[in-house]
């Protein structure tokens, strides 16, 4: 038999588009001479909807779709696609079995994640047993083992995967809306493998693809046949029809894919580059600007806005001071000039002068202190949201997830923006994704001076960062990410006064970051969403 998996990009709300492409994919697994047709979790409504889901005229809709779907899709295929079931004034998610033009069967989600970026049990109600659905396939009898998502992610004794095939299913259907994070591709890989050989059975695993919000779903959609053999990958970070052969009763696959080591840096790049475009287009913009200052960071957005959205819809402006340094301004415009992009130069000089006159007899007397130095970044911010408003251009936001950790940043300045791609990008791997884009070009497309000068913020005379980043950076993220406890770092060697300087200072930022534009969540534990932490907060451990 034939499986397709239709790993489709949907927009949460878009209900007709939605469903509109997923019409043209089961069309197209048809065309191809497939059987069955997989289509990722909640593809009508998009993933996650969050409180829109408590609209039942949203919901309503979703349903309709779902029989307009039914009605455009050949009667000689069978689709296994995700929409939100309501019964009885409760919500499931569900994925629904259509055959001949009916649903034969549908099948709700059984393990509703609260973790991390989910809290469905704030939406949906769990069960706690589904069984395989009865199709026929080339006139034999089949039963499909369909299940969502975290329901894959049991791997208890009477897990959701061995409790399918003891009621007798011949395959297992996994239709997913997996968010990508480093290190997470493997994880499922193992995962599809090790159920499918445990339970001697093909496993099919369809993952949804794109960004949505804060987060971007990669794709990578599997497939293993029962000796736990992978034998399909789908690309990853793309749209992508694929259709697979497998002999049920042999239980021998055509053939076998290598299984190769997933690259950080790549896929990293990749997902924070799919995340802008998406944002941007699917908020109902075609461009992006950005404050193109010379530095390490602001470099890195440019060359993911450029390679996301195109030179052509990405501009730039360079916004120096009497503080900045020349080599700040000619590598902002060497950058500029490499990558093709719409740039400027605007001085801030005059509107800093007046600000500080202005601002001259009520500070007379008082010792000049960051508040002279962040008017500068609340000039920028000011310049950089005139021409976002009247040239329609989304501002990104340049700031990374050490400096947002720390509140190195200033508000309404160099905060200013509508999505902050790198949030969830240490400075380290900011310097490391900097370099992995001049080898991927084959050139130094980012100055290598960018890459080797002291960082500063050069908003007065000889000021640098004041932060050892070969230190901080990876303290950060074992506080953020792995959540390490002050014991647990002081084992690993790091200085008592040093961890207990940054936990202070991430705690006393959390106002800042709460009014933070989005970021794209790259790592397992990312600001934003994911973490929800409490604004006054007065506890003093670790």
């Amino acid at each position: 038999m034939k499986v397709a998996i239709a790993q489709i990009d949907t927009t949460v709300g878009a209900l007709k588009a939605n469903s509109d492409k997923a019409i043209q994919y089961i069309n197209r697994a048809y065309d191809k001479g497939a059987d069955v047709v997989l289509l990722p979790e909640a593809t009508i409504t998009g993933y996650m909807a969050l409180d829109l889901l408590f609209n039942k005229e949203f919901i309503k809709d979703n349903v309709d779709e779902l029989h307009r779907i039914k009605e455009n899709s050949p009667k000689k295929i069978i689709v296994v696609i995700g929409f939100i079931e309501e019964e009885n004034g409760k919500l499931y998610n569900s994925a629904a079995v259509i055959q001949g033009k009916e649903i034969t069967g549908i099948v709700r989600k059984r393990k509703l994640p609260v973790y991390d970026v989910y809290n469905e049990e704030r939406y949906y109600t769990a069960v706690s047993y589904t069984e395989p659905v009865k199709v026929i396939i080339n006139d034999k009898k089949i039963k499909l083992g369909v299940q969502i998502c975290e329901d894959m992610w049991d791997e208890t004794d009477n897990s959701v995967t061995s409790q399918l095939v003891s009621d007798g299913a011949d395959l297992i259907l996994n239709v997913s809306a997996s968010p990508f994070t480093v290190g997470k591709k493997s994880v499922r890989e193992q995962l599809v493998s090790k159920h499918a050989k445990n339970n001697s059975i093909p496993f099919f695993y369809c993952n949804l693809v794109g960004g949505q919000d804060e987060v971007v779903f990669d794709g990578t959609s599997l497939a293993a046949d029962t000796n736990g053999n992978i034998i399909h990958i789908s690309p990853s970070f793309k749209e992508e029809l694929s259709v697979i052969e497998i002999d049920l009763e042999k239980a021998v696959p055509n053939s076998k894919v290598k299984l190769s080591e997933h690259d950080p840096l790549e896929d990293s790049f990749n997902a924070i580059r799919l995340g802008i475009r998406d944002y941007i287009l699917k908020s109902g913009f075609n461009s992006a600007i950005l404050g193109l200052s010379g530095g390490v960071d602001s470099s890195l957005v440019a060359v993911l806005a450029v390679e996301a959205l195109g030179p052509e819809n990405v501009a730039a402006v360079s916004m120096p001071s009497r503080f900045s340094s020349d080599h700040s301004k000619t590598d902002a415009e060497l950058l500029a000039k490499n990558l093709r992009m719409n740039f400027r130069t605007i001085s801030i000089e005059k509107p800093h002068k007046a600000y500080l006159e202005i601002l001259e007899k009520d500070f007379h007397g008082m010792d000049k202190n960051e508040t002279e130095e962040n008017l500068q970044a609340r000039i920028r911010g000011n310049i950089l949201m005139a021409f976002s408003n009247k040239f329609g251009h989304l501002l990104l936001s340049t700031g990374n997830k050490t400096e947002l950790a720390l509140g190195y940043a200033t508000m309404y300045g160099d905060m200013a923006g509508g999505l902050a791609p790198i949030s969830d990008v240490s400075k380290s791997q900011v310097y490391q994704l900097c370099e992995y884009y001049n080898e991927l070009k084959g050139e130094e497309i980012i100055p290598l001076s960018v890459l080797t000068k002291r960082p500063s913020a050069e908003l007065s005379e000889a000021q640098y960062d004041p932060f050892d980043y070969e230190v901080i950076s990876p303290l950060v993220d074992e506080l953020i990410v792995n959540g390490l406890t002050k014991a647990q770092l002081l084992e690993k060697g790091y200085d008592e006064n040093t961890v207990d300087k940054i936990v202070s200072l991430i705690k006393n930022s959390e106002y800042k970051r709460r009014q933070a534009p989005p970021g794209i969540k790259i790592t397992r534990k990312a600001f934003g969403i994911g973490r929800r932490m409490p604004l006054i907060n007065h506890y003093d451990k670790r």
